[in-house]
Parts: structure tokens; C-alpha cells; sequence
């Protein structure tokens, strides 16, 4: 079994979501493309837009959507992050081979 680094972006992103948001409720997401340009909508389980981001490519779609999460998030909500412990990783151990 390896490591998926998509799952992992995925997971990171709705993580992001779940901070600006809250995480009461399921969420949806619709992604509407005309050629190269994107429009990524995420929806409450209502159908209620959270937020919409627009770009072009990947890259771009994502630093919107990115800067679209951070720009919500308030001081006080950055406050009670930094004050959230991380876990700490147990110790790896590499095999010699």
C-alpha cells in the first residue's frame, strides 16, 4: 500500500474548507469548465454556495481557492489555530538494505 498524494491534496483541501466553513455539514462541490478556465463552487448539503473561485489551469484554480479560504478566515479563528497542538510524529525508522 503506498502513499496518494492526491488523497492527501484532497483531504487538505476540504480540511481548508472545514476551517473558513465550519464542519457541521456535508458539503458538495460543482466544477464548471468552458476550455481551459474552471469555476469550482462549494455548496452546503442545502445547496447554498460557501464559496466560488474561477481560474485557469490547475495552479491557478487552486491559488484562488486558497487565497479565497485565508481571506475568510478571521483573526480570532487564526488565534484559536496557533494555540491547537500538533501531534507529534512517532520517530521512523529507515530499513538498511
Amino acid at each position: 500500500m503506498g502513499f496518494e498524494l492526491e488523497s492527501l491534496y484532497q483531504a487538505m483541501t476540504f480540511a481548508l474548507v472545514d476551517l473558513v466553513a465550519g464542519n457541521e455539514q456535508e458539503r458538495g462541490v460543482d466544477i464548471g469548465t468552458r476550455g481551459d478556465t474552471a469555476r469550482i463552487r462549494v455548496l452546503e448539503s442545502t445547496g447554498e454556495v460557501v464559496m466560488t473561485v474561477y481560474g485557469t489551469g490547475y495552479s491557478e484554480v487552486g491559488e484562488q481557492f486558497v487565497l479565497s479560504c485565508l481571506k475568510r478566515l478571521s483573526v480570532q479563528r487564526l488565534g484559536e489555530l496557533h494555540k491547537t497542538p500538533l501531534k507529534k510524529a512517532a520517530p521512523l525508522t529507515l530499513a538498511k538494505g
